[in-house]
Formats: structure tokens, C-alpha cells, sequence
């Protein structure tokens, strides 16, 4: 072969190995984690987790933290030999690979840091058994996900989650309904595994166990039972993130308790006497926390503006409640709304963007409702050592309810202008000099919020606020912010037939595209 015909073979050489060093080099870049973007195609993007997850996992890479997520899946014990146990192991089959998934989502954001261990309890029965030992796993626990971090300079710390009682939200009939009738058997309701998750990775970033005494001397009417108005909830939720809750009687003892972390009072019917709001108020200028949740009342003389307490801090309460026209889009109300219902008491709020408690509640347009609410505004005279801070506030066609002869309040707007009201305020006061202490805490906090949403039958939708304003008070910052689940992911649905259209484009599509672009330059160079 003459050197000029083997100068454009030679140059078709070159030129294919260079396109395909770049498509290599594509490749290379766009499997860089700073550009590397994973497209949620799964049912309903149960995959696509909020961005409070994603700050955390960000959070515990750049705190070079070693995650490690432990799964433990002990083989079937015998067979499926009726439609209950055939869809209890239908539900352990999509709670095993819906956490399995979330998990690749996990390792995706933490990187390097993160690592999954599915045991196996055939295979690999040593390591299975040293991991169980360690975690103090047993086979009566079925299958569980164990949730560790190691930060830097500390020892590891762990939780175990247990799939179907953590994990999964399962509606269990009466397994012995006979025979089994449609709707009889259990069924998956709702996957909870990022917010279980995340939940479990904030608590181990927090060292202690924080007290919190509930003040129940002046709630006649609050009941910790599981009714709708009930409590037990609340203080379900506070145990879970860690803290102890226990009760304080001014009868027994009129200070503060000294372990004392968060005080708090729910839905007080009285205000307080003048020994008690002293001792709340020297506890905040040693310091304190204190979360005062009133409501209105239909106890006579139950709605206090408050007393003593709130001439110490600068707040008072409005006797009445605060009530909201209900928005109406079409007809003649158009733009003004409806009264005279009695939904004109549930009050969607509009939330302060800027205060840790209400912050993310604000990004993620969350809804926020308080019921039987009362205005909390600035008392006249307030001192002026207390900074106050508005968190919460109606819209503007609110207005104070007039109260009947029968004692309860009237549904129908007053024909006097409507305004908007704050109805939950945040104080804040400077430690006492003689009570500062190393690595203490520099100022007291106290939040007042003037209407019911943390009970039994608004936990579930407005818990979040509670625990963020426990969870601020308390200093742990890092169990702030949970899932907030009003996000959307952005997301593609392609149908396997274009997935593997797409897989067969990338392999042989391209390179072929190189190969037959070659050909025909070398072809027309020979013409």
C-alpha cells in the first residue's frame, strides 16, 4: 500500500479513536457526582424524597459521617396456604424493595458516605450473625433496617426500624373474619420510609435526653387519652424524638424543676397566679423554655388575657375568638367569603418566614391550621428587655367573635371592618448575668400560640409546627424540618419499550453512528 492511500485510512483512524475517546469522556463527565441527576420512574415517584432528606445527607457527607444501612430479611417461614398470610407476603415483598429503593436514593445523595449491607442469612451466615450480634438483632423481629452513623472521633450509634411496624402504614381487618370476604385482608396503606428514615438519622446526630414537663394545674379540660381532642399523640411524638416528658405540679413543687429542658402548658383555662408566673419567668431568665398553647374556652370566665405572665413578657390574649371569612371563588361573595358557618373557626395561617420554627414550613407552602383561636398581640406597656416576634397570622377578613347570651361566640361577621390578627407570638429574653453559665444557653425563649392544633385530630397534619418549636427550644436543631411532603419531584414516565430503545441507542446507536460517519468520509475522500 502506497503512503497516499494509507494517509486516509490512517486519518479514518484517528478520527474514529477520537470520537470515541469523546464519547468516553461524556460518559466520564456525566457520571461526575456534581452532574449526575437520578429521574424518579417509579408508581406515584415514591423515590423522590424532600429537600430537607437531601440537606441532611449533604449535611453528614460534608461532616465526613460514615452511614451505614444494615438490612436484615430472614427467609419465609413456610408457606402461604391461605389469602391472609399470601398478601402479608405480598406486603413484606413491596415494603423490602420500596426500602430498598429509597436506599439507592440514600446512597445516591450521601456518596461515598453511605453504605448498604443487604445480609445474607445463607451465603454470608458469619458477618449476618456478627452484625446481628451487634445490633442486637433477633429473628423474632422479622425484617428490620438498622440505621447507624459513626461521626468523626465518636462511637457508633444505631436504631433499628422495623418495616412493617415503622416503615409501612398496613390496615390488618380481622385476620378471624371466615370465610375471608373482599376487603377483609390487610393492606399496605402508606410507605412512611424516607420520613423514618430521616427522622432516625437526625435523632443519632443528638447526644442526651431532654426533659420536658407538662403543667396541667390550670387544664381542667385536657385530656392525654387518645379522644380526638386528647393529647396522647403530642406527647407520643415528643417521646420519639427523644425527649422524656413528665409532669410538674405547682402544688408539690412551686419552682421549676432543675432538669427541667422545655416546659409546657396546653389549652390553660386560668390564668397564672402570681407565685407561678414568676417562677416561669425566672426559670426564662435562667435560661428556659416555655411553650404556652391557650385556646378559647367556653368555661365562664376561662379566657384570660394572661395575667401576670403576660405583663412579664409583654403578650396578651383577646377573650374572644378569632374567627375568618370562609374564601369563595364564584358568585356574588366572590373575593369577601361566606360567615355564618361554623368553619369560619378553622383558620389557615400564614406563617413567618424567617424564625427557625415556621421557615420550612413557609418554603414548602405546608398548610397550617389552628381551630378556636384567639388573638396574641403586644400588651401596652411591654418591657422592652423582652424581644417579641409575630409566627403566626390570619388573613385579612378576620374578626373577634361577639359572644351570645348562651355564652358561645356567633358565627356571623360583625358589620364593623375586617383585619388579619396575629395569633402566635415568639418571646425572647436575655439570661440573667448571675445566671449565666459556660456553654449555657444565652437567652430564654418562650412561644405563645393562641388556638388548638396539636391535639389527636390535627397532629397528623400540623405536628410538625409542635415539634419544630420543641425541638428549637431544646437546641437540637438537627430534628428540625422533617419531611414536608407537599414537595413535587420533577420526573419522566417512559415505558420499558422506550427504556430499552434508549439502552439500545446508547450502546450501539452512537459508536455505529461514529463507524458509518467514518465510512463515508473515508469513501468521499477516495472519490
Amino acid at each position: 500500500m502506497t503512503p497516499r492511500r494509507f494517509g486516509p485510512l490512517a486519518q479514518l483512524a484517528v478520527g474514529g479513536v477520537l470520537l470515541l475517546a469523546f464519547w468516553a469522556l461524556l460518559v466520564w463527565v456525566s457520571a461526575r457526582p456534581a452532574l449526575k441527576a437520578l429521574i424518579d420512574l417509579t408508581p406515584q415517584q415514591v423515590n423522590s424524597i424532600d429537600p430537607a432528606s437531601e440537606d441532611l445527607l449533604q449535611e453528614l457527607r460534608g461532616r465526613k459521617a460514615d452511614i451505614e444501612f444494615h438490612l436484615f430479611y430472614p427467609p419465609y417461614a413456610g408457606a402461604a396456604t391461605d389469602d391472609w398470610k399470601r398478601q402479608e407476603f405480598r406486603i413484606r415483598d413491596r415494603l423490602r424493595e420500596l426500602t430498598r429503593l429509597l436506599l439507592v436514593r440514600y446512597q445516591f445523595l450521601g456518596g461515598e458516605s453511605v453504605k448498604i449491607v443487604a445480609h445474607d442469612f445463607y451465603a454470608d451466615t458469619q458477618r449476618t450473625r456478627e452484625d446481628a450480634q451487634a445490633f442486637g438483632y433477633t429473628d423474632a423481629e422479622s425484617d428490620v433496617l438498622v440505621v447507624a452513623v459513626r461521626l468523626p472521633g465518636r462511637e457508633r450509634r444505631f436504631r433499628k426500624l422495623s418495616l412493617p411496624l415503622d416503615l409501612g402504614q398496613i390496615e390488618r381487618p380481622n385476620q378471624g373474619a371466615a370465610p375471608l370476604a373482599r376487603g377483609s385482608l390487610p393492606v399496605l396503606k402508606k410507605f412512611v420510609g424516607e420520613e423514618q428514615i430521616s427522622s432516625a438519622l437526625k435523632g443519632l446526630l443528638v447526644e442526651g435526653t431532654p426533659v420536658a414537663y407538662l403543667l396541667r394545674d390550670f387544664s381542667p379540660l385536657l385530656s392525654l387519652g387518645e379522644v380526638a381532642h386528647g393529647y396522647s399523640g403530642f406527647v407520643a411524638a415528643l417521646a420519639k424524638s427523644g425527649f422524656e416528658v413528665r409532669d410538674w405540679r405547682t402544688s408539690q413543687q412551686a419552682g421549676v424543676p432543675d432538669d427541667a429542658a422545655l416546659v409546657i402548658v396546653l389549652e390553660p383555662t386560668a390564668d397564672f397566679p402570681e407565685r407561678t408566673a414568676q417562677a416561669l419567668f425566672d426559670y426564662l431568665r435562667r435560661g428556659g423554655r416555655l411553650l404556652l398553647n391557650h385556646a378559647w374556652s367556653p368555661l365562664p370566665d376561662g379566657n384570660g388575657d394572661g395575667g401576670r405572665l403576660g405583663e412579664l413578657l409583654g403578650f396578651e390574649l383577646s377573650r374572644q375568638p378569632v374567627f375568618h371569612l370562609i374564601r369563595e371563588t364564584t358568585g356574588r361573595t366572590a373575593g369577601r367569603g361566606l360567615d355564618g358557618d361554623p368553619a369560619v373557626a378553622k383558620l389557615q395561617m400564614f406563617v413567618n418566614p424567617l424564625h427557625p420554627t415556621t421557615r420550612r414550613l413557609a418554603q414548602s407552602g405546608r398548610p397550617l391550621e389552628l381551630a378556636t383561636a384567639r388573638a396574641v398581640r403586644e400588651r401596652p406597656g411591654a418591657p422592652a428587655q423582652v424581644r417579641r416576634e409575630a409566627l403566626l397570622r390570619t388573613g385579612d377578613q378576620g374578626w373577634l367573635a361577639v359572644t351570645g347570651s348562651d355564652g358561645y361566640p356567633s358565627f356571623r361577621a360583625p358589620g364593623s371592618a375586617l383585619q388579619s390578627f396575629d395569633v402566635a407570638m415568639a418571646c425572647e429574653i436575655d439570661v440573667a448575668p448571675d445566671a449565666v453559665r459556660p456553654n449555657g444557653p444565652k437567652t430564654g425563649q418562650a412561644v405563645v400560640v393562641g388556638g388548638v392544633f396539636c391535639n389527636n385530630a390535627g397532629m397528623a397534619l400540623f405536628g410538625d409546627f409542635a415539634l419544630n418549636v420543641c425541638n428549637w427550644m431544646a437546641e437540637r436543631k438537627a430534628l428540625m424540618d422533617l419531611k414536608a411532603p407537599g414537595y413535587e419531584a420533577k420526573y419522566l414516565t417512559l415505558q420499558p419499550q422506550q427504556l430499552a430503545r434508549i439502552g439500545w441507542f446508547v450502546v450501539w446507536g452512537v459508536p455505529g453512528a461514529f463507524l458509518l460517519v467514518g465510512v463515508l468520509v473515508f469513501l468521499r475522500r477516495r472519490q
